[in-house]
């Protein structure tokens, strides 16, 4: 391979050899060995290539290499590009540099057709950039193409004058900002008018998007782009630019392979600053303390300055900014008085639009605050004792001022109230305590205070006792009241010795205040007489004071007790009252209370009932006696002692209610009876009567009495006049009516009488009675059913009267008439045995009828009365129409009947069709697509019409507007139905059109310069025969349908010839007949004109499955495509860590025991201990594939071997206490050794203390111990052990734990602090938990 890189020589440029062009140099490059050297800095500032050549060549299958000279100071840097791809990410592709004669070159591996085309080289620096696009071609092996033989030639050729094609306004680079310029225009002009051109954009962002071409990315029109093209001036307006749209702009003439380009730079907007978040409004600072003032910008980059009342700051050791991203710090080391005032951060630039340029804070500083180390004892003491406070402050100088209630204490001039200062302790002496030195007590200095509770006991004694002798009288209640001294001292009440319990419900404690006590006995019982005592406590020591008195119970009252009281009758609104006797036993002391109630309710005295109270007895009245109020009146007598009661039986009569139904029965021809029940209330006396009354509806509304029956009546029988005839015993319930009216309506109701009076009338539910017998005329028979008909006469039937009416009918009566009359005549009389019953329905038939006239009918029914008259139904409703004529006759149409029509597309066809039958049949249209609906197609009409006569003679008319082949070509049906028989005609329609799209339409053949193309003939052909195919074709390049050839009818294949490889085709066939030419069929997809196979796909997934220290065996799956043609063998590609790719292996070589078939093959001759890298490469006909996937690096070592621990690792290690301990040991070993890890003899796991880790690598094992926070229990020795299955290893080390420093000089280790300079270390563990905190967030958090 070093010899063949050596003699692959660059062809640039191609007409020039074999000597270089002043700005390009013929290089020896070799592949592998050659190697970059830095360019130098050289001419201008702004780079470019010196006379480059725009055209450069190579020979297939050898390495080619491409050279230009370059100038740029600085250096310029250099990227190479096919197209919109970045060759730096190609494997096939090497770029080298040469300081000495400041050229750059660009190398080709092995060079194929496809590297063949459109290059780009990019030199750039820190002021510009320069691009060159340049062509590469790739000549085919055995000879140079046609394009290098044209490169190559130097004949003199006959002079041909070329019009020259330039750019006459090229596109100029522009630089803009974003937010500056509402749009950029890009111009150029071409010297040729009229052609089209297309506007790319190339960018970073471009190169890796999937729709670019080797011009960039195409523009279209929208919101951010406009382009326009007038004659020979391309015009691009990119609208808002923003970075992203930063770019090379690139106008491309296809057509003439013209290009131009320019450079639009657009720097990113201005950046616009504002505060995120503010300072505090105001600060509260300690002299002699640090402090921190901070405020946040919402980016990271401003301006800003500090400033004090308004003029600009110097920092010093004590006073200093912080700036950390976007968060601004003023820091005070130590604060002094005169730090007070106004602080302000300014943004001095780019603020953003309506946000504020600067912040402010009020500063106030203070003293530090002097404070308490105790805290004040309350005390209690007794008037006129000595009494002293005391407490402690942190400094001696502290100042401390005493209050009582918040009064400020000064000592007196007769000395009772002395303040002490004794070092760090404070006193406050009160030597002769008073009632109203009581309070709380505080001391204070400048910021802190303290408090606590004095109080002041009297000198306790009763100013007021009980009285002697106490009478008082039984359920009664006494007040006891004392008076002592002392308004808070506790006073106890005692009885026949016994202390009075707080608890005792009947009892009560009551504090007046001032020292006035009660004791409220409630409910004195006669046991409470004797000996009663006020006990309190004098307030010194156990002392108790004591005042007595005697106390005697008289007896009291007891509860009322109610005499006897009988039965209580009254008058509903008249009067009802009674009289009730009682007596009371005892002592009078509480009102008698009079409680009277019914039905569970209390009544109101006064409103309900009347009381009056005499002596030993009450007298009740209701008030408004009704018959509602009667029942069982309780009455209850209580006082303060008990109640006592009684019920009392309170009858008030009344009328009685309505009896409670009325109900009529057994109606005849001229009487009824009437039935009815008690009343619910006899209104609490006996029924002596009833009256029953009748309405005559028929008359009028006016109530007559008709009788006046017993109270035991409920029935009348043998009423025979309107008065009262009878008066039957309370215990008759009914009475018989006579000589009542036939056929009127009644209604009946009956009253009930008492010796009170008459209840009110109730009357009959439902409807009125009609006086008549109980059977009647039958009920409407059903509507009359038209059977059958003829000329003379019409068969019926008919549904029977719901009901006979109570007697059998007999005859049926048929009436006709007919319809333009309206008067009804007799048909037929039938009997009931001329009538025939059929599925329960009568059948009849009516003779008589006249051929042509329309009749209708009716029944009614007849039965036979109790005097022999005939009693008729209502007629039924009236039956159809019929006409008097000959039932069936089967449908037919007259001449012509239907007929074939032929017609062209758009016209208007139409069938007339007059057609008969009976009954007049129905029509239906059909054709292909089922049955003709108008209302679905507004080109089809469907007309009915009909002659006025006897028997039917109707005209159908389907008439069809702008036909069309498709939806109206067909036979046609008429179809009529009739129930006499039915008939059916047809006619066929063709309608002439063009035919429709040839099918199935492919290229069975594809080649570079050929396509065979295939057909079907169209489903249609138009209704006429096809007498031709037209096949045209369109090159994509041009955009234009040309006719390609044309074949006749009976051919439906042709081939289309003179393709440009390469080119991408489409085509298209048409049939034509005489009314036209067809819709054409197109390929489903373009058609490349090219060979139909290529290289294969990539091979997939290869992988490494066995190795050893001299080879590896790998293992991969075929390619997802052959190319078209077989795969003939794989070429395994390897590169170690320094070097580049090589051919490793052909599993086609006589020397390899790999096949295609297996997909696995050996890869010998490896170095141990190097890192290799393997790909595939399959290979067809075509060619060779892309390359695989590369497998994951691999170090070329032994399957098997056994561990061997790194002894450097070993050895002793000092650690200081609380602080980490680590071993991390490497360990070689195949496979990677497992470990065990032990401390004298005792085996360590991971826990809270020990973290055991193990780290496999190609090769071997990392063991990882920690721990974690070491002890001076944890020295000693250890030891590691590894083992696999090849072998085991070991290694044993010490560990020596110092003790952790005490006296530290580091102010970090000290106070956390982070601006320590000390050379001092330790670990985070060492600190204690504030510093941590502290190193982990800064200072901000002890200032807090």
């Amino acid at each position: 391979m070093a010899e063949d890189a050596g003699r692959k020589k660059s062809l640039t440029p191609v007409d020039q050899q074999p000597g270089p062009t002043d700005g390009e140099t013929e290089k020896q490059i070799d592949w592998e060995e050659t190697v970059s050297t830095p360019l130098k800095p050289k001419g201008g500032k702004k780079p470019k290539l010196v006379s480059p050549s725009d055209k450069h060549a190579t020979s297939e299958g050898t390495n080619g290499f491409i050279t230009f000279s370059v100038e740029g100071d600085p250096a310029p840097e250099v990227e190479w590009f096919k197209g919109f791809k970045d060759l730096s990410v190609e494997s096939r592709y090497k770029f080298w540099t040469c300081g000495e004669d400041n050229t750059i070159t660009l190398g080709c591996f092995e060079a194929r057709s496809e590297d063949e085309g459109d290059y780009k080289v990019v030199v750039k620096n820190e002021h510009g950039s320069t691009e060159f696009d340049f062509k590469f071609y790739v000549t085919v092996e055995g000879g140079m193409d046609f394009r290098a033989m044209l490169m190559k030639r130097k004949v003199k050729q006959k002079k041909v004058v070329v019009k020259k094609i330039e750019w006459i306004e090229s596109p100029v680079d522009q630089e803009v900002q974003q937010g500056k310029c509402e749009e950029v225009i890009i111009k150029a002009r071409l010297s040729e008018k009229e052609k089209k051109g297309k506007w790319y954009i190339r960018n970073a962002t471009t190169f890796k998007d999937i729709r670019s071409s080797e011009y960039g990315l195409e523009l279209f029109k929208g919101e951010k782009y406009d382009w326009s093209f007038k004659e020979d001036t391309y015009t691009l307006v990119i609208r808002n630019p923003t970075p992203v749209e930063e770019g090379t702009y690139q106008i491309v003439v296809k057509e003439l392979d013209m290009k131009a380009s320019g450079y639009l730079a657009v720097k990113a907007a201005d950046p616009e600053y504002c505060f995120k978040k503010f300072l505090k409004d105001q600060e509260k600072g300690l002299t002699a303390r640090s402090l921190k003032l901070t405020c946040h910008l919402n980016t990271p980059g401003a301006r800003t300055r500090w400033l004090k009342n308004g003029s600009p700051m110097t920092f010093d050791n004590r006073i200093e900014r912080q700036d950390k991203g976007e968060k601004l710090s003023l820091v005070f080391r130590t604060c002094e008085m005169d730090d007070t005032g106004t602080y302000s951060c300014e943004i001095m630039e780019f603020v953003k639009n309506g946000e504020k340029d600067q912040t402010d804070c009020w500063l106030q500083v203070e003293e530090y605050p002097h404070t308490f180390t105790s805290k004040l004892k309350g005390q209690t003491a007794v008037e006129h004792d000595r009494v002293e406070f005391e407490i402690d402050v942190e400094a001696t100088d502290a100042e401390v001022t005493w209050f009582r209630n918040g009064k400020k204490i000064t000592p007196d001039q007769d000395g009772r109230i002395e303040i002490v200062v004794e070092g760090k302790k404070r006193k406050l002496v009160i030597k002769d305590a008073h009632l109203e030195d009581a309070g709380e007590i505080t001391c204070a200095t400048n910021r802190d205070s303290s408090s606590c509770s004095f109080q002041v006991k009297y000198a306790n004694e009763f100013t007021k006792g009980l009285d002697q002798f106490i009478d008082v009288v039984e359920r009664e209640e006494y007040v006891f009241n004392v008076e002592v001294k002392d308004p808070g001292a506790p006073v106890e009440f005692y009885m026949k010795g016994e202390k009075v319990s707080r608890s005792d419900p009947r009892c009560e404690y009551v504090n007046l205040g001032e020292g006035k006590h009660q004791l409220i006995i409630h409910s004195i019982k006669m046991e409470d007489l004797g000996l009663v005592e006020c006990r309190t406590p004098s307030n010194r020591g156990d002392q108790v004071l004591v005042s007595s008195a005697t106390f005697d119970v008289t007896k009291g009252e007891d509860a009322p007790e109610i005499g006897t009281t009988g039965p209580v009758t009254g008058i509903a609104y008249k009067d009802c009252n009674w009289q009730v006797p009682y007596k009371i036993v005892g002592h009078l002391q509480s009102k008698l209370e009079v409680i009277v109630m019914k039905d569970g309710k209390e009544l109101k005295l006064g409103q309900d009932v009347n009381v009056n109270i005499k002596g030993d007895s009450i007298d009740l009245a209701v008030i408004n006696p009704r018959r509602e109020k009667s029942g069982v009146y309780k009455v209850i007598l209580k006082n303060a002692q008990g109640q006592d009661e009684r019920d009392i039986m309170v009858n008030i009569m009344d009328k009685p209610l309505p009896p409670q139904f009325c109900k009529v029965s057994d109606v005849y021809h001229d009487n009824c009876k009437v039935a009815w029940k008690e009343p619910v209330d006899d209104g609490g006396t006996e029924i002596t009567r009833y009256i029953i009354e009748a309405l005559d509806r028929t008359l009028g509304n006016d109530w007559h009495q008709v009788s006046e029956p017993g109270p035991g009546d409920r029935q009348v029988y043998q009423i025979y006049t309107w008065s009262q005839v009878s008066e039957p015993g309370p215990g008759d319930r009914q009475k018989r009516i006579d000589n009542l009216a036939n056929r009127h309506k009644y209604r009946f109701r009956v009253i009930a009488i008492n010796k009170i009076g008459r209840s009110q009338p109730c009357e009959m539910l439902g409807d009125d009675i009609m006086i008549k017998d109980p059977w009647d005329e039958p009920t409407q028979p059903g509507r009359p059913n038209i059977l059958d008909w003829g000329p003379e006469h019409c068969d019926l039937s008919w549904e029977p009267p719901e009901s006979d009416g109570g007697a059998p009918i007999t005859h049926y009566v048929i009436e006709m008439k007919e319809k333009s009359l309206d008067m009804w005549q007799v048909g037929r009389i039938l009997t009931a045995e001329e009538c025939e019953m059929k599925r329960g329905l009568v059948h009849g038939t009516c003779p008589g009828l006249v051929e042509g006239n329309e009749y209708m009918f009716r029944i009614k029914a007849v039965n036979i009365g109790s005097k022999n008259q005939w009693n008729y139904s209502i007629p039924s409703e009236p039956s159809d129409s019929m006409i008097a004529k000959i039932r069936y006759i089967k449908a037919f149409i007259h001449d012509p009947g239907m007929y074939d029509i032929e017609i062209k597309k758009g016209q208007t066809f139409r069938y007339d069709i007059w057609f008969g039958g009976e009954p007049p049949p129905s029509v239906t249209w059909e054709r292909h697509d089922g049955v003709i609906n108008p209302e679905n197609d507004d080109r089809i009409t469907m007309e009915l019409f009909a002659k006025r006569s006897v028997y039917c003679q109707k005209n159908t008319v389907l008439t069809v507007k702008k036909a069309d082949r498709k939806k109206d070509c067909g036979r046609y049906k008429i179809r009529l139905t009739c129930e006499g028989g039915n008939f059916e005609a047809t006619g066929f329609v063709n309608v002439l059109d063009v035919p429709s799209r040839p099918r199935a339409f492919q290229p069975d053949e594809v080649r570079a310069e050929h396509v065979k193309l295939s057909w079907e003939a169209p489903e249609d052909d138009g209704g006429t025969p096809v007498l031709r195919y037209l096949v045209k074709i369109m090159d994509l390049d041009y955009n234009q349908w040309l006719n390609a050839c044309e074949v006749n009818a009976a051919t439906t294949q042709c081939t289309v010839k003179n393709l440009k490889p390469g080119h991408l085709y489409r085509f298209e066939v048409s049939a034509i007949n005489k009314e036209g030419e067809s819709l054409p069929t197109q390929t489903k997809d373009p058609v490349t004109a090219e060979n139909p196979y290529k290289p294969p796909s990539e091979p997939r997934e290869p992988g490494i499955v066995d190795f050893d220290n001299k080879s590896v065996t790998l293992r991969w799956n075929k390619p997802v495509d052959d190319g078209g043609r077989p795969i003939t063998h794989f070429v395994i590609q390897k590169k170690d860590q320094f070097g580049g790719w090589f051919d490793a292996l052909i599993t086609n070589d006589d020397h390899c025991c790999a096949t295609i078939d297996e997909l696995e093959a050996r890869v010998p001759g490896l170095s141990e201990g190097k890192w290799y890298q393997f790909r595939i490469v399959a290979v067809n006909k075509a060619g060779e594939s892309w390359p695989s996937f590369e497998t994951k690096p691999h170090l070329c070592r032994h399957k098997n071997l056994a561990p061997t621990i790194d002894k450097g690792a070993g050895g002793s290690k000092s650690v200081k206490v609380n602080r980490l301990t680590c071993w991390r040991i490497n360990v070689k070993g195949e496979p990677p050794p497992t470990f065990l890890w032990k401390k004298e003899g005792k085996e360590i796991t991971s826990d809270e203390k020990y973290q055991v880790e193990t780290i496999e690598y190609q090769g071997g094992s990392t063991a990882v111990l920690q721990i974690l926070k070491t002890q001076l229990t944890d020295a000693g020795t250890y030891s590691l052990q590894a083992f696999n299955r090849n072998g085991t290893d070991k290694v044993e080390l010490d560990l020596i734990v110092l003790e952790s420093q005490h006296d530290n000089d580091c102010d970090m280790f000290r106070t956390g602090s982070l601006e320590c300079n000390c050379t001092s270390s330790f670990r985070t563990s060492e600190l204690s938990p504030q510093l941590q905190i502290a190193v982990n967030f800064g200072e901000e958090i002890l200032m807090q």
